[in-house]
């Protein structure tokens, strides 16, 4: 199944991360006139960001809807951003070409990550470094998720191993490949709505991943059954008994190349 993160409408769900891409670019302490690349970048958050500290900033995205987004969410900040549409297992810039290299839950879904991590390596400078973030599979976004995975499994759905970026080690063998090495840090996410049911229902009906397996859903034998199972892990981690609230842990890869 090829997941096109054009369709619905993910800038709802990147509003979401920005505090996570935040985060990543406060770790990567990014210097005035270093060259940074958002990979993965969605809807711009961590560009965005990056070029409000003084970086010169090329974001990459393989939906153009998505490019167009965050093209004018910059220019309404007066932010000169380069982006372009392309792979993130094919980028279009040469050799040492940045100084840092983010990818804010981005990346993580390439069908190829081995070839996406010499990737982003072959693209950093000497001395350069990516940061990358990941959820670890844990709280209850995750639950909720596990439960519609099998779902779409049981409705004749592919069934892929998710490839564990949250896992250093895994990372880490791939970066060494490339004479890279690997650190991690760690953060959490809030996320909060107005009711399990309202956040289970807004991503059902705008998140990219939600709008390609609807279909899948939909003809699993009790769909209803499906959705009340999800709602229900979700109401079990409901931080907030007057609204919804929940946590979500990740891990930020830092794969630094050698100098």
């Amino acid at each position: 199944m090829t997941l096109d993160w054009g369709a619905g409408e993910y800038e709802r769900t990147a509003r979401e991360l920005e505090p996570a891409a935040e985060h990543v670019v406060a770790l990567a302490r990014i210097r005035p006139g270093e060259r940074v690349l958002d990979l993965a970048c969605g809807t711009g958050n961590a560009a965005i960001e990056a070029a409000r500290a003084g970086a010169r900033v090329s974001g990459l995205d393989a939906a153009p809807r998505l490019i167009e987004v965050a093209r004018t969410r910059a220019a309404a900040a007066s932010l000169a951003i380069d982006f372009v549409v392309g792979d993130a297992q094919d980028l279009p810039f040469h050799d040492g070409a940045f100084d840092c290299v983010l990818s804010v839950f981005g990346v993580i879904f390439v069908p190829d990550p081995p070839r996406a991590v010499a990737e982003i390596v072959r693209v950093l400078a000497p001395g350069g470094r990516a940061l990358i973030s990941a959820w670890r599979p844990e709280g209850p976004i995750n639950a909720m998720m596990r439960v519609l995975g099998r779902a779409v499994v049981d409705a004749g759905g592919p069934s892929r191993p998710q490839f564990a970026w949250h896992d250093a080690e895994i990372v880490g063998g791939l970066a060494a490949a490339h004479g890279a090495t690997v650190e991690t840090d760690e953060g959490r996410l809030v996320i909060a709505a107005a009711s399990p049911e309202a956040y289970f229902a807004d991503g059902e009906q705008y998140h990219p991943m939600s709008v390609a397996v609807r279909p899948l859903i939909e003809r699993h034998r009790a769909p209803e059954t499906v959705r009340e199972e999800a709602i229900a892990v979700l109401r079990a981690g409901n931080e907030d008994p007057d609204g919804f609230r929940v946590t979500s842990p990740y891990r930020v890869m830092r794969i630094a190349r050698a100098g």
